[in-house]
């Protein structure tokens, strides 16, 4: 005889993490309580906590799904695109991210930074894997242009990639003030014409 299956969950935890996220992006990890979280997903703590065992856990959750689809994003450009079209998409996808109600609200990785660190160590683990995951992924840019004539060779790869990363992550924070898009355009423009050979913008 076949056992009941049991009642079917009726959310899908990755809803509810990004409930989860909304909540932790818009109080802090400090200010947001479990009570918080039930509103926000509509589920009751004793379904909550079926899935992760306490508040730190739920943040962590949805830091991790926050930092890897923005690295999964990040890396299909990287590695499918040729180098010039990912390198623009990436620094045009940070300037509409940076402007806006979005600009506003901020990166999330930035945000629990700012909150949490230096006292926790977790947290600082988790942040250097988003930053050393973007990095790698402007050196895959970088490296594939420079082996296809596309990028000027006289810089290391490593360097053009970190120069390139700080100015991604200072976009971000602008976008707390409500930059220009236009301006930030430009800037990107800059950033384009200053790695690229010649010929292969031509």
């Amino acid at each position: 005889m076949k056992k009941n299956p049991g009642r079917p969950r009726e959310f899908d935890p990755k809803d509810f993490l990004n409930a989860a996220l909304g909540c932790f992006w818009l109080k802090g990890y400090q200010g947001t309580s479990v009570s918080d979280l039930m509103q926000a997903s509509g589920l009751a703590s004793a379904s909550i906590y079926k899935l992760y065992p306490d508040k730190r856990s739920i943040f962590f959750a949805a830091l991790s799904q926050y930092m890897e689809e923005g690295l999964g994003r990040m890396r299909t450009r990287a590695e499918e695109k040729p180098p010039a079209v990912a390198l623009r998409e990436t620094l045009d996808y940070c300037a509409l991210l940076s402007t806006g109600e979005d600009g506003e609200r901020g990166c999330f990785t930035i945000a629990a930074a700012s909150e949490l660190l230096p006292a926790d160590d977790e947290v600082r683990g988790k942040v250097k894997y988003k930053f050393d995951g973007i990095k790698q992924n402007l050196i895959t840019i970088f490296s594939r242009g420079q082996q296809q004539g596309v990028f000027k060779a006289d810089t290391r790869a490593e360097v053009m990639a970190e120069t390139v990363f700080m100015l991604l992550e200072g976009m971000r924070v602008y976008g707390k003030v409500k930059p220009d898009y236009a301006m930030l355009k430009l800037a990107n423009d800059f950033v384009m014409d200053s790695v690229l050979i010649k010929h292969a913008a031509d």
